[in-house]
């Protein structure tokens, strides 16, 4: 069974890598929080499915006090 893409490849040409990154800043500005949190989901389940791995997760716990003299 072939599976459909969720994303619709897109091949876009830049003349500088600032200019291709204000387009991905302005894409992104332009999605709501659900279809960010959306491409987040995605991209982590490719991440875990491709390398077998799980993320670990990490909790630095620091002091409200840290750093005040």
């Amino acid at each position: 069974m072939k599976q459909e893409r969720k994303i619709k490849p897109v091949i876009r040409k830049f003349s500088s890598f600032q200019d291709a990154e204000e387009a991905d800043d302005e894409y992104w500005a332009n999605t709501t929080p659900e279809e960010r949190l959306n491409a987040l989901i995605d991209l982590r389940k490719i991440f875990i499915n491709s390398s077998g791995n799980k993320f670990q997760m990490v909790v630095n716990r620091r002091s409200i006090y840290e750093g005040i003299e």
